[in-house]
């Protein structure tokens, strides 16, 4: 099983929400609000949604075939706002953990 965390802008949210639905991935969490620092600067998760991002967590399993169309699918989000950026950082962010059921 593997954990997928995708962490980015606030106004990204719509669109990863539909990818979600458009693959019929219906057990996710979403944290908004989510404030750090990293390549794209330092958001503090408290301000407009330029200064908010939002992190999703996904479990699947190994096998699924979820796995690399989300992946695929987030990668295409990705270059749809290269060039709106213009050489700067997309605040887009994918991990992929590896992930044990405790409980």
């Amino acid at each position: 099983m593997k954990m997928l965390q995708i962490v980015c802008g606030e106004k990204l949210d719509e669109e990863i929400l539909a990818l979600f639905q458009n693959l019929g991935i219906k057990g996710y969490t979403m944290i908004k609000g989510v404030g750090g620092s990293g390549q794209t600067g330092t958001v503090s998760g408290t301000g407009s949604s330029i200064d908010r991002n939002t992190l999703f967590m996904v479990a699947l399993e190994d096998e699924h075939i979820h796995m690399t169309q989300v992946l695929n699918a987030v990668k295409e989000i990705h270059a749809k706002y290269v060039h709106g950026y213009r050489g700067l950082e997309i605040p887009l962010k994918v991990f992929l953990h590896p992930c044990e059921v405790i409980l």
